[in-house]
């Protein structure tokens, strides 16, 4: 008999139905469903993981949290622990009966070392099992069926270097987590996180929103003119669309009342836009997010798609199809749906040219196997076309846009109209997700035309700070300073948010705590805030994966790093722990409060043990707002745009969605009478 492998409970299903030769059965202990089917003429048992079923721990002796045993844990040997006992023992149980076991867990460092785990446990009965790796990318029945029938060994490098990431941000988190946490007196569930990932991706963040804190906001003025051509309007703008001198603007306006513009020039460009590379993680994490996602979700749908078999592994840094992909397989299988057989069957009316990008000896890019052939939730649905049109567009052809830039005389200053049209929409008719806007000027345009000004405004206002981070462009960051991996970046993310660190908004705002901890930590040591550490780590993770460096090295490199930034630590100690407390006051404040400009709190009932928003200035002023009852809440660092209040991040128990809103009845009230004035909120917030 062989024992198969499998990450995770639907993949395991998947692999069982699309490899099965006989009548397929299933069993279920406790939580394990276990699969029993004929696979190549063998009698064979698929059997499903958790993820990791060995997790790295320190011993019980470092239960305990105090300043004292930090220096020993840099040094101490760690523990590999039992962490799914049901899975372990469904494996026991069928290893002592099985001749052969294939390991089919996701092909990459992370899958390897899960597929160790369950190799050590196997072996641990069964030391004459002969082991097998299935390699694949997708669970198609095809890639599938091709695996097993050219299986490898496993790759104890690749196992090894997702061990040493393990055990480096273990040794590294809790050391410096303890430190800040107890400088912070912040124990048990309330405790301050620092990571080897994290803490220089949060840095980036809390540095952008300092630098929005400390910009200078500039006057400017700008000008547009309105014109009409036979009835129809046209806007023309001002050629420097700012101006910042004065005395500029007020040449311009003396010409407010000028009645005729004159065509000055017509300049038309042609220009050829190819169509988009392959997604890479990167990329499709961006594109979900610009789409309403945010990139802990996309993950987690996209991992969804992958082990029911609709999509390949979604886990890849390569942008080049490989010659070994069939194409026009995965054409004709998604032809069966109308919404993309029209341009299917012209793209299938010639040569297939793909486009291309990096090219990685990972996984090919992710790109949609088989239409669904079960109901998938709207989420789902949108994720997987979003896939699919990304394949489609890189086998279209390009678009050819025309740009058309007017310059025109108005009263001796030059304005200009600018147009843009799509000639051939190529490969923007299937991506309907890229963005692109038309302003189709009127064709009888000629130079030395005489246009209508009806009016020419304008508009004074102020530079704006750079914008803040969103989820897909951090993303990008992160791969560009080489922060985290394709697998763990989303991940990262998920954690700043659940640890209070960022809002779990589209822009990311980081938390005042955030700025303790980050701004604390690079003035004592700043190669912990900053990505040249973790960089070098990485590149130590790749060296391991490819036999060019030992696991025991890096991790023995790693601890001597831990050390040098544990000594500058603990020099600072007090003043870091200072910084924290201050931090942690102005956590749990919402603003002013527009009664008496005191601050407003979250507080929880001694008697009733409900919570609210109360005035510290309380039993002087009993000013107060409602929160839910049930539920998460976290006082977000985003603020009400109406009244200046930082609003409320709140999840419900059995809820993995975020709500983001104030906490200002003022601001939802209907009834005008029952109104709390946002702009007193503010008045107080400025007091």
């Amino acid at each position: 008999m062989q024992m198969i492998i499998a990450e995770k409970s639907t993949a395991a299903e998947t692999i069982a139905k699309n490899l099965s030769e006989s009548r397929l059965t299933s069993k279920d202990y406790g939580l394990v469903k276990v699969w029993a089917t004929k696979i190549n003429g063998e009698d064979s048992v698929v059997i499903p993981l958790k993820g990791h079923i060995k997790g790295v721990k320190y011993p019980n002796k470092y239960k305990s949290w105090n300043y004292e045993t930090l220096k020993e844990m840099v040094d101490a040997k760690l523990e590999y622990a039992d962490a799914a006992i049901e899975n372990i023992d469904v494996l026991k149980e069928y290893a002592k009966k099985a001749d052969k076991v294939i390991i089919a867990t996701d092909y990459d460092t992370e899958g390897e070392s899960i597929g160790f785990e369950a190799i050590d446990v196997v072996k641990s009965v069964n030391g004459k099992i002969k082991v097998y790796r299935a390699v694949f990318s997708s669970l198609t029945k095809s890639e599938l069926s091709d695996a097993f029938s050219n299986l490898k060994s496993p790759d104890k490098n690749l196992s090894d270097s997702a061990d040493a990431r393990r055990e480096v941000d273990l040794i590294l988190g809790a050391v410096l987590t303890r430190f800040i946490s107890l400088s912070a007196k912040r124990l048990g569930n309330s405790y301050l996180s620092v990571g080897r990932v994290q803490t220089p991706t949060l840095t980036f963040i809390v540095d952008r929103e300092q630098e929005r804190r400390d910009f200078k906001p500039q006057k400017f003025w700008s000008f547009t003119a309105k014109l009409e051509l036979d009835g129809a309007e046209l806007i023309a703008g001002y050629k420097d669309e700012k101006i910042f001198d004065e005395k500029e603007a007020e040449k311009i306006r003396k010409i407010k009342n000028a009645k005729q513009a004159k065509i000055r020039s017509i300049s038309k460009k042609m220009r050829t836009v190819l169509p988009p590379k392959p997604f890479d993680t990167t990329t499709f994490l961006r594109s979900a997010a610009a789409i309403g996602f945010s990139v802990p979700n996309a993950m987690r749908i996209v991992q969804g798609l992958y082990m029911k078999g609709y999509v390949s592994y979604p886990r890849t840094d390569n942008q080049s199809y490989p010659p070994t992909l069939n194409l026009k397989e995965i054409l004709n299988e998604l032809s069966g749906d109308r919404r993309y057989k029209g341009f299917i069957d012209k793209i299938l009316s010639s040569d297939l040219h793909p486009t291309s990008g990096k090219t990685a000896k990972d996984h090919p890019p992710i790109h949609p196997v088989k239409l669904p052939d079960q109901k998938l939730t709207p989420q789902d649905l949108k994720i997987f076309d979003l896939i699919s049109r990304r394949f489609l567009a890189t086998l279209s052809d390009p678009s050819k846009e025309e740009s058309i830039l007017i310059t025109l005389d108005l009263g001796g200053k030059e304005f200009e109209l600018h147009g843009s049209k799509i000639i051939e929409p190529g490969w923007r008719s299937v991506y309907i997700y890229s963005k692109y806007e038309e302003n189709i000027l009127p064709p009888e345009l000629k130079e030395g035309q005489i246009l209508k000004v009806k009016s020419i405004d304008e508009i004074e206002d102020q530079t704006t700070p750079p914008s803040r981070y969103s989820q897909g462009g951090m993303i990008k960051l992160m791969e560009e300073y080489r922060l985290g991996t394709k697998s763990t970046r989303p991940d990262i993310l998920s954690k700043l948010m659940l640890r209070r660190y960022i809002s779990a908004s589209k822009a990311l705002i980081p938390s005042e705590v955030a700025f303790a901890v980050t701004q604390s930590l690079k003035k004592i040591s700043p190669e912990l805030t900053g990505p040249k550490l973790t960089a070098d780590l990485e590149e130590d993770m790749n060296k391991i994966a490819e036999a060019n460096k030992k696991k025991e090295e890096v991790v023995d490199e790693a601890r001597k790093d831990v050390h040098e930034i544990l000594n500058d630590l603990e020099k600072k100690k007090k003043e870091v722990g200072e910084l924290m407390h201050q931090a942690l006051l102005k956590q749990y404040v919402f603003g002013k409060c527009p009664l008496c400009g005191h601050d407003l709190k979250m507080i929880i009932s001694k008697r009733t043990h409900k919570r609210f928003v109360g005035c510290s200035n309380y039993p002087n002023c009993h000013f107060a707002m409602p929160l839910p009852q049930s539920g998460y809440i976290f006082i977000s660092p985003q603020t009400c745009p109406k009244c200046g209040l930082h609003e409320i991040e709140w999840r419900g128990k059995e809820s993995k969605r975020t709500y983001i809103f104030c906490v200002n009845p003022a601001c939802h009230e209907k009834d005008e009478k029952k109104k709390v004035s946002p702009a007193k909120v503010k008045e107080a917030k400025n007091k």
